[in-house]
Parts: C-alpha cells; structure tokens; sequence
C-alpha cells in the first residue's frame, strides 16, 4: 500500500455506535466522515460532510448545513435523516453503547438513552436532534457545550447507513457489506493481519486525499513490530516498540516524542472484597512507586500520576490528591482496614491486555504490592477482546486501563466514572460525584442552587469562592467568564473525590505520544500549529489519513 501502519490490537468492530478504542477510531474516522473533521495541522473541528453551520447566541441550538455533494460509497447522498438515526441508534439503550452518554448534553437524549422513545418520543423528531430537510441538522442542547464542535467530529457521531445495518444485521461493517462516506473504503480485512483501506472516488473531498491505498497492521509484538519498520515494511509505528530500547531510538531523527493526553491507571473491582473497602484501594495506590516505573521501565519522559486529568487542560487546577508513594501510610490503612501486613487478604489478579509494556508494568507494581504491603498479586494477560469482556463484566480484581482524551477538556477524564457510565467499568459509584459531574455540564442551572452544590462539594469553602461573584451584577461577557471558572471548580472538586476520597482508579502515569515515521511521509504533524501561528504538542497523537501523502525515492 502507498502508506502503511502498525494499529496494536485487533479492532473489535467497525460499527461507530460500538466502538470504544484508539485502533477503531483510526479506521473509522477515514472510513467515514462527521459533521465536522480533524484538521491534521491544528487538529481543530473544520468543516465535513456539513460545509457550514451557525449556532444561537444562548449557544444552545446548532444548525448544520450538508453539502450537496456528500454521498455514501453506494452512490446515495448522505442525508441530515442519516445522522439522526445514527445519533438515536447511539443512544439507544437496546444498543448498549459504551458511548451514549456522549451525546447526553442534547435535549432529551438522558432520557432518551435510559428509557427509549416510551420516555422521550420527541427526541430525534423536532427535538434534541432533527432534520427539518435532507440538508439541514439542528442540535438542541440543555446547556451550552464549550466542546461540542470536537464531539462532531468523534468516532461515535459518525453517520451509520440505516439499510446496510437493516440488511446486514451485526456484520453490515464487514468487506463486501459496509457503506462509508469518508475518504477511504474498506477493500479487505484479514483478521490477524491487516486491513486494506482504498481512496473512495465517490468522496466529496477525493481529490484532496493524497494516498490511494492504506495498510493497517494488526500487531502487538513490539520486536516484530519494530523489525518491520527498520525494514522498510511499515512507514509509521506508533509507540509499539520495546522499551528498553528507548534510549536508542530517541536518537533516531524519524523518532517524534511530546506530552500526550492519555492516563495510565488501574481499574480496581469496587464489588470484590476486600476492594470494596477505599482504605484497602488507597493504601494500594500509596504502595505504588510510580517513579521507579517512568524512570526504569519507560525511559522517556512520562509523567509519574497521583490524579486523572493530564497536564495541559486549559485553565483547570488539578486538586490535592491521596495518592503518591507512602508505604507508611499505605501499611497504616491496610491495618485500619483489619488487614495488618496484608493477613486475610487472598491472592488479587492484575489483568491486563496482550501486550509487553503492560506486562512489565504489572509484575512490577505486583512485586511492589508484595514488598511494601504483603499482598500476594498474580499479573496475568487477556488478548484484547477477551480483556474487553472480563472489565465491561466486572470479572477482574485490579485491571490495567488507559484513556486518550477525546476533546481538550477535564470532563474527557471525569465523566468515565459517573455511576454505571458505559466506561466506567469498576462497579463505583458516588452521588456527589455524579451531582459536581452532572453541574458542571449546566453550570448556569446549577449555579441557581449553590446549597446543593456546597452540600456535594469535598472543598466547599473553595467553591463558595466560586460562587460568590455570580450574586454580584455582573456584564454578560464578565458573567460568561465566571460560569466558565465555576465550571472548571466543580470538575475538580469532583476529582477530588475520585482520587482522595473514593479511589476506584489508580492513576500510574501520564503518557508520551511518541513514535517512528519515515521521512518522506508528509501531512503527518508531531506538532501543530494553531491559527495564530503558535506551536502547540499533538497531544492525542491524532493524524488523518485523509491528509497523509507518502513521497517515496525513486517515485
């Protein structure tokens, strides 16, 4: 293929409603294509199958305009009618998405995707979202979203051909089957192997793309993986590579490195005994010595994590966490839990998916658990799908996890663990955590009901502070911005009960987006460059395939 890659894992699906993972996303979103897409310079939301939109000054109602030359791969126009049934199967409870609760901030679309069309029979006709002509889309929020352009151009937002999935059932993504409208088509698939993507001659935007074929590598040994690439075989290997040799590539001038927006954490089972107690989950995270991870096994730069929300999130304090490394403490809890020296605790699991970054990091963290606290710990791996299951069905102890965000926002990070959220997957679940969450998603609503506010806040002389200006007559500009600061303390206030209070997660480490890329490989951006003309790191490591062009010697 003109252009080929290493994705990891096997992607479990092509279907945009049920996906949930980074290999998924990188096929789906050249597969098809948004409302809006990915600028591979800036990564900002610019215009896709809607050529233009306006939104209400209250920032509540969004219409888009579909362009007249947006058509599926089967030659039929892509319709505002396409993206609504696609937003309605999302939220759909009988679809089970894991990322429904993406689009909760429409009108209606809570009650929508708890109870179905019995609870909201207006959403998806005049209300939440609807199309009042094949080209037009209007988006109905109950509160303005400053992210919600991002979220148009999310994997999960994508439109879904409504007679493809009616005629194919559960296997209408397969070769053969599926129908797109992005710049790539999906020619073949060959489970273990590869993916083969095609440029889409029917794509609006076709003569914009730069590549005819893409080879999309399903492979997680990181010394094979790498052995391709020094062969020539592969033009861009993200991150898979071994770690110990870190200190050699780094050198290298294809190797790219920068500050990523992904957490490392552990998944702790809340349901299982003794996990059940957060003394038993903090002294675990207290256990841990985070830097002997970043600085002995990945070598790189990463950042050791007490918190969930990475470093670089405009305007947001990340709050004083519990965590850290204190095996005093951690022994201290353990005992005050009726465990001293880890007596009575039976044997805990560690799993995590296929892959040996993940492998290293749980024996270590097992020997360390072993060490500084007693604990008889087993690491022990699924391949992913496997893995998938057994963490979606609460069948683990402690569980290794990451998280890229998906837009430049705290709420990314924080709203995985409101109660029984489709990515919450640890069986936690708090009612203050979900009123700061659910607050911070209509700060003007809530901000009329400090007390409710004060009662669920861990700090709530801090967000007493917040509130104050608001009784003050403010301008609509100065009111604006004391929403959006208000906005933001609610969001810590509620990490603070995720990481000092009830300790479902374990944050590790805060990643490094890095990788090799060929030289010769251009349209691929390490570093962005904003439209002021700054220079900002590609944080989520984000890179179009629409965008890509390969020159290679000798062509």
């Amino acid at each position: 293929a003109d252009f080929r890659f290493v994705n990891g894992t096997e992607p479990k699906t092509l279907d945009p409603s049920l996906m949930n993972g980074e290999p998924e996303m990188r096929v789906a979103t050249a597969i098809f294509e948004g409302l809006t897409r990915r600028d591979a310079k800036t990564l900002r939301p610019v215009p896709g199958v809607a050529e233009s939109w306006e939104v209400s000054d209250d920032g509540l109602t969004w219409t888009f305009h579909l362009r007249p030359d947006a058509r599926w791969s089967d030659g039929r126009p892509v319709t505002a009618g396409d993206f609504v049934y696609a937003w309605r199967r999302l939220l759909d409870p009988a679809t089970g998405a894991e990322y429904a609760y993406f689009l909760h901030g429409l009108e209606g679309a809570r009650a929508y995707n708890r109870g179905g069309a019995a609870a909201a029979p207006r959403f998806g006709v005049d209300r939440g979202v609807f199309a009042p002509d094949p080209r037009t889309l209007v988006v109905e929020l109950e509160a303005p979203v400053p992210y919600f352009l991002e979220l148009t151009s999310f994997f999960s937002t994508l439109p879904v051909p409504r007679w493809a999935v009616e005629a194919h059932g559960d296997r209408w993504f397969l070769p053969g089957r599926i129908v797109g409208n992005g710049p790539f088509l999906l020619e073949s698939w060959r489970v273990g192997d590869r993916i083969r993507l095609v440029r889409n001659p029917g794509y609006w935007g076709a003569d914009e793309v730069g590549l005819e074929s893409v080879d999309v590598l399903s492979l997680e040994h990181p010394t094979t993986a790498l052995n391709l690439y020094l062969s020539g075989e592969i033009d861009w290997l993200p991150s898979l590579y071994p770690p110990e040799l870190v200190d050699v590539l780094r050198d290298r001038p294809d190797f790219y490195s920068g500050p990523g927006m992904i957490v490392y954490f552990y998944r702790l089972n809340v349901n299982r005994p003794p996990l059940d107690d957060p003394r038993v989950r903090q002294a675990i995270g207290l256990a841990i010595d985070r830097r002997e991870i970043t600085d002995e096994v990945l070598r790189l730069g990463q950042i050791p994590a007490v918190g969930m929300v990475p470093p670089g999130m405009p305007g947001y304090a990340p709050p004083e966490s519990g965590l850290g490394f204190d095996v005093e403490r951690a022994r201290a809890l353990l005992a005050e839990a009726g465990f001293p020296g880890g007596t009575g605790i039976p044997e805990l699991g560690i799993l995590y998916n296929t892959h040996e970054l993940h492998r290293q990091i749980a024996e270590v963290i097992a020997d360390q658990l072993r060490r500084n606290l007693g604990l008889r710990v087993r690491a022990y791996n699924q391949e992913w799908q496997s893995y998938i299951a057994s963490t979606r069905a609460l069948d683990y102890d402690i569980a290794r996890a990451g998280w890229t965000g998906d837009y430049l926002d705290p709420n990314t990070f924080l709203d995985l663990f409101v109660t029984d959220a489709g990515n919450n997957n640890t069986g936690w679940g708090e009612p203050d955590y979900d009123a700061l969450i659910a607050a911070a998603s209509n700060v003007a609503r809530a901000s009329g009901d400090p007390a409710a506010l004060l009662a669920a806040a861990p700090d709530p002389d801090v967000l007493r502070a917040s509130l104050a200006p608001l009784r003050d007559e403010l301008t609509p500009e100065r009111r604006a911005e004391q929403l959006r600061a208000l906005r933001l303390e609610l969001l810590r206030q509620a990490e603070t009960i995720l990481v000092a209070r009830g300790f479902p997660v374990i944050p590790i480490y805060f990643y490094v987006a890095s990788g090799l890329v060929r030289p010769g490989v251009e349209g691929f951006h390490s570093e962005l460059t904003l439209p002021d003309g700054s220079r900002a790191a590609n944080l989520q490591d984000l890179h179009p395939l629409r965008d890509i062009r390969v020159e290679r010697p000798g062509h």
